[in-house]
């Protein structure tokens, strides 16, 4: 079982807002869990670079966790973590908008905010369930391949 995510949105600290932004894939390791990779934006502390991390869902109570780690343009190891909290009450907020912590290696904060799944984004995301490969997925697998590639050609 897989999927394809996309969230954008912006992330606040001590110098001011800056736009952040994921798009993974979502693969199931065990019951609850799924192994993410892809390509993260955020602001000032990385321009596009690969993702790595997880996502944990939660019957009891109702949460999705994630957490999207990347390295930052100075070398540094950074995590992008926060949960949703599905609930019946406001099933398309509590399921599209996800408030998110960038905690540094010693897991300091260094900024806090929100990122939302664009509703437009939503027959991508439902045809990346399919068990054959969708668009979404093979564009994500392009643009990782692109920043992989970038990387390598600059020595980083």
């Amino acid at each position: 079982m897989r999927f394809v995510e996309t969230m954008r949105g912006e992330l606040s600290g001590p110098h001011g807002a800056h736009p952040v932004a994921f798009h993974v894939r979502a693969e199931r390791q065990q019951r609850g869990t799924f192994a993410l990779r892809g390509v993260m934006h955020a602001g000032p502390w990385a321009s596009e670079t690969t993702a790595s991390g997880s996502l944990t869902l939660s019957l009891w109570p109702a949460r999705i966790a994630y957490e999207v780690a990347f390295t930052a343009a100075d070398g540094r190891r950074l995590r992008l973590v926060g949960a949703k909290h599905p609930t019946p009450r406001r099933p398309v907020h509590s399921m599209s908008w996800l408030g998110v912590e960038l905690r540094d290696e010693r897991d300091a904060v260094l900024a806090t905010g929100w990122l939302a799944f664009d509703l437009l984004d939503l027959p991508s995301f439902v045809a990346s369930w399919l068990p054959v490969p969708s668009r979404a997925e093979r564009r994500l697998e392009a643009r990782h391949q692109a920043v992989v590639r970038a990387a390598l050609e600059s020595g980083a």
